[in-house]
């Protein structure tokens, strides 16, 4: 059995912070991508809505992302969102 876990982050943008939140993930981004375990990790936007994004994630396994979680630039990530993010949204997928 694959112990991978992909997420899909659907992410609504407060009217004017787009910015903000493609600012914020191209900062983030290469933090993580360094991680043990990141796979992927990758900011879309929606076609159509300028203020609405997907990121897509895969993580090796349930203990891989747990430890994402918890590191200091992710905490710090999550406390900033708030200002720029009116809805976000977190599908965890396996595989079947």
């Amino acid at each position: 059995m694959n112990s991978e876990i992909s997420l899909i982050i659907d992410i609504v943008v407060k009217v004017g912070l787009r910015d903000k939140q493609i600012e914020a993930f191209n900062e983030l981004s290469p933090h993580v991508l360094k991680e043990e375990g990141c796979i992927q990790y990758e900011l879309k936007e929606v076609q159509g809505d300028t203020n609405r994004f997907i990121i897509l994630e895969k993580w090796a396994s349930e203990e891989a992302l747990l430890a994402h979680d918890k590191t200091a630039h992710m905490m710090e990530a999550e406390s900033k969102s708030p200002l720029f993010r009116e809805k976000t949204t977190v599908l965890k997928l396996f595989d079947i």
